[in-house]
């Protein structure tokens, strides 16, 4: 099949899944009010392959067919891959208009950490498995999901220990050409409208853990998974502004596997309790890395945002104001530059032959972009103002009796009529004071790992004892 039209997707997706939204099952994922928001935001990762100005960056040629497919399923192989997986990240995220599509990349994040492990732990059932699934989702130019989250009930406890055991998800049973598995996974990005689940383990196991320790591909319309989404924002927006470009974001869901049949030969691992942590070490390693790439553009937005403001509000030139401006910069462009350092000193993951961007850096510039993001949101809101949050919507500005009202009194500084300055507030409301803006903050925090899994991460991989041996050659220590 190659490369699919963006209607190619849509039309995949009407396979009559068993997905739900405020309590109602979906017909279809597509013309839903609220999953078509994502479904739009998806189908860049489809429109990208067809556009000319891009067919460098994201088309490659299938090795073995030399028939053209995504460049997201290039193996990293080679160092030079991370920074160019960088590019193509960021490239859909500005082709995207501000979102990144989410359907390719965290897919082939977890296909990449599976191949690592797999040769890591050198069972070449596995190794063979995970290989010819790549070429199967890239000849066939699929969308994926990755299942990580477990919904994990009392959190002080591991799988085994819970009251209910499919807290987490786990094999109940097994013939010779399949396995069967029931449990949960949580906060699954684009859920609803993704082809394939790719489902791994999200912790270390324990001996007797073993049914816990599984790692699987199966399509989303399976029997047996069911689906409940929570909307963030509908596709037909009545109360903001329009803009030439629509809004894009995506829908999360709750995923639920009820004696869910996975057929052998896509399980990449079954009961190997001892990796279990090492595929979500792999897998974070990969897509730690794909998360500050997509942060960029978003950040460099919604700067921008905050600067357009200060000028229709007419405080661009305040002292206090250009304070906001400087921390504003300093975060944005911080968090890019840990991104290159990250990516202009890629590693061999555990030998595997497989190369990340330089996971100490990764997870700085995650840990740097996560711990600033309200503050840098509180800035924009400061610059912003009241207006931010009581400002008419746009039924009232079409009103016949409210609209000359609004023209003469909503006007800004400068060049700024009414419309204009409204147009902007009413963006600014849904980047920084809406419900898709909480969503956003509480994003920041826990999408691509906790703070406390940066901060893991840092503490493994820093060079501490080259930190200390330094200080030991300048006081002529010999402890």
């Amino acid at each position: 099949m190659a490369l699919r039209t963006a209607e190619e997707y849509k039309a995949g997706l009407r396979d009559n899944r068993n997905v739900f939204i405020l309590g109602q099952k979906v017909p279809d994922v597509t013309e839903d009010p609220y999953i078509k928001v994502g479904v739009e935001t998806a189908a860049f990762d489809f429109l990208m392959g067809h556009d000319e100005k891009l067919q460098e960056i994201a088309v490659m040629k299938d090795p073995e067919t030399g028939e053209p497919i995504s460049t997201y399923f290039e193996i990293p192989d080679y160092p030079e891959a991370v920074g160019k997986r960088h590019e193509l990240i960021k490239s859909a995220c500005y082709f995207a208009e501000g979102a990144l599509p989410f359907v390719k990349d965290v897919g082939t994040d977890i296909i990449n950490g599976l191949t690592a492990v797999t040769k890591i732990m050198g069972n070449e059932d596995y190794i063979k498995r995970i290989n010819d699934y790549r070429w199967h989702c890239a000849r066939n130019d699929l969308s994926m999901a990755g299942l990580v989250t477990d919904v994990k009930g009392d959190r002080s406890k591991g799988p085994g220990d819970q009251k209910t055991p499919d807290y987490y998800l786990r094999v109940v049973d097994e013939t010779e050409n399949e396995i069967v598995v029931s449990g949960a996974k949580a906060h699954i990005t684009a859920g609803p409208y993704v082809d394939e689940f790719m489902v791994i383990p999200t912790r270390n196991m324990k001996e007797g853990e073993g049914d816990y320790a599984v790692a699987f591909a199966i399509p989303a319309n399976t029997k047996g998974i069911t689906q409940i989404c929570r909307p963030n924002f509908r596709y037909d927006d009545k109360y903001h502004f329009p803009t030439p470009k629509p809004k894009r974001g995506h829908v999360e869901s709750l995923v639920f596997f009820d004696n869910v049949k996975v057929p052998k030969e896509r399980v990449f691992m079954l009961r190997e309790w001892q990796f279990a942590q090492y595929v979500a070490y792999a897998f974070s390693a990969f897509h730690r890395y794909t998360a500050v790439t997509y942060k960029i553009p978003i950040l460099e937005y919604m700067t921008g945002l905050g600067m357009l403001v200060a000028e229709a509000n007419g405080v661009a030139k305040t002292s206090n104001v250009r304070e906001r401006f400087i921390d504003m910069i300093k975060y944005t462009e911080t968090t890019k530059a840990l991104a290159m350092a990250a990516y202009s000193n890629p590693e061999d993951f555990g030998n595997s032959g497989l190369y990340v961007a330089n996971r100490l850096n990764s997870n700085m510039a995650k840990l740097h972009f996560a711990s600033n993001f309200h503050e840098f949101v509180r800035d924009i809101q400061d610059i912003a103002g009241g207006l931010l949050v009581t400002q008419p919507t746009y039924q009232d500005w079409k009103h016949e009796e409210l609209h000359p009202y609004l023209e003469k009194y909503m006007g800004g500084a400068g060049n700024y009529n009414a419309e204009e300055r409204l147009k902007l507030m009413s963006m600014l409301h849904h980047m920084v004071a809406s419900d898709f803006a909480g969503w956003h903050e509480v994003c920041t925090i826990h999408g691509e790992g906790s703070f406390a899994a940066q901060k893991m991460m840092l503490f493994a991989e820093a060079p501490m004892d080259m930190y200390k041996d330094k200080a030991k050659e300048v006081l002529g220590l010999n402890v």
